[in-house]
Order: structure tokens, then sequence, then C-alpha cells
């Protein structure tokens, strides 16, 4: 029997993509004219994390690496379209000391080249 590694646990995933969720909300805080901005973000959230999901990046208790291959691997626009949004977002993964955790080698999130994590582009 093969053992996976696992890059992260259930409740570190769900904390990572409620932080997500939280930088979409204050993002919108920020920018009044898009209204919308909160449901996005809920919406984003839902899918990322609902087993019944195609796009669900949570496996049981881990990360699902071939999903968030995926979606990496897809062009910005066809994510936006995936995932139901219009606003720009960024998802990305950080520990429990805020640093980014890259999971093989991907880009350090996926979405906008307009936002940025710790300077880095999101792309």
């Amino acid at each position: 029997m093969v053992k996976e590694k696992k890059f992260l646990d259930f409740n570190t995933a769900i904390l990572l993509l409620l932080i997500i969720s939280i930088f979409i909300i204050i993002k919108a805080a920020l920018n009044p004219q898009i209204p919308n901005l909160e449901q996005e973000a809920n919406i984003v959230l839902a899918k990322l994390t609902d087993g019944n999901e195609d796009i669900s990046l949570l496996s049981s208790d881990q990360i699902n690496i071939e999903k968030l291959k995926m979606l990496n691997n897809m062009e910005y626009d066809d994510v936006k379209n995936t995932l139901g949004v219009k606003s720009d977002f960024c998802i990305y993964f950080e520990d429990a000391t805020g640093d980014i955790v890259r999971i093989d080698n991907l880009s350090p999130g996926i979405g906008s080249d307009k936002i940025s994590i710790n300077g880095e582009p999101c792309r």
C-alpha cells in the first residue's frame, strides 16, 4: 500500500481557504464599487471546498494535488468562468506563520497576476 504524502491536513486546508475568503472580502471593502465581491468570495470558497464540485480542491482530509495542478494549468479567464465569478481573485496557501506554501513547485497562487502575494504576482 502506497502512503500518500500529506501536504496539509484537513483543518489547515480549511483555515487557508478561509484566509483566501477573508482576503477577497477585504478587497471588496476597499473597492466598494464592486458590491458582489463578497458573494463571489463565498462562491469561490464553496466551489473549492465542496467535495461534489468538479474543481473541489479537498479530497477527504487533504488537498487534491491533481485538481490543483489542473486549475494551475488553466488560463485565468477559464478559471474565472469555471468558478462563475467576474472579479479578480487569487487562490494561495499559507502556513501557520503566514509564509506562502508552494505545492509541487506550482505558481505561488492561482488567479490574477494583478494581485501580489508577498511581492510576487499571484500567477
